[in-house]
């Protein structure tokens, strides 16, 4: 959501093709650049990926080949980075809980802190509980955000027809799919569990949209 909103912000559309350039830009450079951190660290530091913890490679990297001040400056970058993703999502998520779920109470300053603290409580607590490392449990939350919206997102750009109830069930479904592939079924190694959500998503609307044609056809 914090992403669609900066390009919801942007100034003319006339500058949409040149902000796209530079978001694949940066990007690919950030890709790669994680990339050759994972490659660098499988040759420099064997025995973190062997025994170790791989998330670790970057801060362990920088003690291993740069000067103290430089491992401060990338240690700083690498928090500052964490943080500001962390409080974008907490506010983009409360936000959606005052404002969308709760329209009465968007006005509400008291109710927008109650929000912003509700949510991150959830997510403290799955961050305590949880005994999976950082990147899967970001894989796990973006194949349920995916799993929900997705389908979504692609029909409203076909400029498809979705009701109100429709998009609810296939938020719910998919997001209810991928949770029960992942935890329930133990086959996300086989499969990653967006493509189940997103089928079971695409089928809702799809068996939906059957019976409200039926239902215009015999009335």
């Amino acid at each position: 959501p914090h992403i669609t909103v900066r390009a919801m912000a942007i100034d003319s559309p006339d500058n949409l093709i040149l902000a796209r350039n530079f978001k694949i830009l940066c990007g690919l450079l950030t890709s790669f650049s994680a990339i050759g951190v994972g490659l660098c660290a499988r040759v420099q530091l064997p025995e973190l990926t062997a025994s170790g913890d791989p998330e670790l490679a970057l801060p362990y990297l920088s003690l291993e080949l740069l000067p103290v001040v430089l491992v401060g400056l990338m240690l700083a970058g690498l928090f500052s980075a964490t943080i500001s993703t962390a409080d974008s999502q907490i506010l983009s998520c409360s936000a959606a809980l005052t404002q969308d779920l709760l329209p009465a109470t968007a006005n509400s300053y008291r109710m927008a802190k109650i929000g912003t603290l509700t949510v991150t409580t959830i997510v403290l607590a799955i961050a305590l509980i949880g005994s999976n490392n950082v990147f899967s449990l970001v894989t796990f939350s973006w194949s349920a955000l995916a799993s929900s919206l997705g389908p979504l997102l692609v029909l409203r750009v076909w400029q498809k027809s979705v009701t109100v109830p429709v998009a609810i069930a296939m938020m719910i479904v998919g997001i209810a799919a991928a949770i029960t592939w992942n935890l329930g079924l133990n086959l996300s190694g086989a499969i990653y569990e967006v493509l189940p959500g997103m089928t079971a998503s695409f089928l809702v609307y799809g068996i939906a949209n059957f019976f409200i044609k039926e239902e215009k056809s015999i009335s």
